[in-house]
């Protein structure tokens, strides 16, 4: 057997990703270390506002009704259940189903995910929603997972009634890397729906046992 130094196979590597798909390219950005996690949202035109998540808690679960359910937010379980706190977001992805080279459109133009986004700002609950795409790497099964979600579109869909809207139509861009515990993921989700229940009057993203 032949030895090949880091070097060569490194070259390799590369020679494989640009002959490849972009999925084969979100592998080895994987590999490399490009996935570190970030989450911002900015209106589209650049003019209004612009958010960026500091990531506190970022988890992923299984879920009844889609592939996976992803949860990034700069709050801590405790702020969420409290309902305590003024400000904060918290980002909720779901995988409708994983992309399959050959099966189903490898493009950042194709939908695979849906996208809720719940911004807190001075009391006021804001929730803007969008579809876009990403390729996963592991997954709920696996224990952890990251994905690249391409910049998508976002629009509000829902607020209290002070809550002053300086993002839609906005462009979303995110990464995720995080471990899948649904334990975790569940507890999250279901705190998430209370607070924005309590927020908007009546019944949000509540999930079925």
């Amino acid at each position: 057997m032949s030895y090949r130094s880091p070097l060569t196979i490194l070259g390799l590597l590369g020679a494989l990703v640009l002959a490849s798909s972009c999925a084969y390219l979100d592998h080895a950005r994987h590999w490399i270390g490009d996935f570190e996690p970030s989450v911002s949202l900015s209106r589209v035109g650049g003019e209004g506002g612009h958010l960026s998540m500091d990531i506190k808690t970022s988890v992923c679960t299984s879920d009844p009704f889609v592939h996976t359910s992803l949860w990034m937010t700069d709050l801590t379980y405790e702020q969420i259940e409290s309902g305590s706190m003024s400000d904060g977001q918290i980002l909720h992805v779901e995988m409708l189903f994983p992309p399959q080279a050959g099966e189903t459109p490898i493009d950042p133009y194709a939908t695979n995910l849906s996208i809720r986004f719940v911004v807190l700002s001075g009391g006021e609950l804001g929730v803007y929603e969008g579809g876009g795409f990403g390729y996963p790497i592991g997954g709920h099964e696996t224990g952890d997972m990251s994905l690249r979600i391409e910049p998508s579109g976002m629009v509000l869909a829902e607020s209290t009634e002070g809550f002053v809207d300086l993002l839609s139509p906005g462009i979303l861009s995110a990464v995720f890397t995080g471990t899948c515990n649904d334990l975790a993921g569940h507890r999250l989700a279901d705190g998430v729906d209370q607070l924005v229940t309590n927020a908007i009057g009546r019944t949000m993203y509540v999930r079925a046992e």
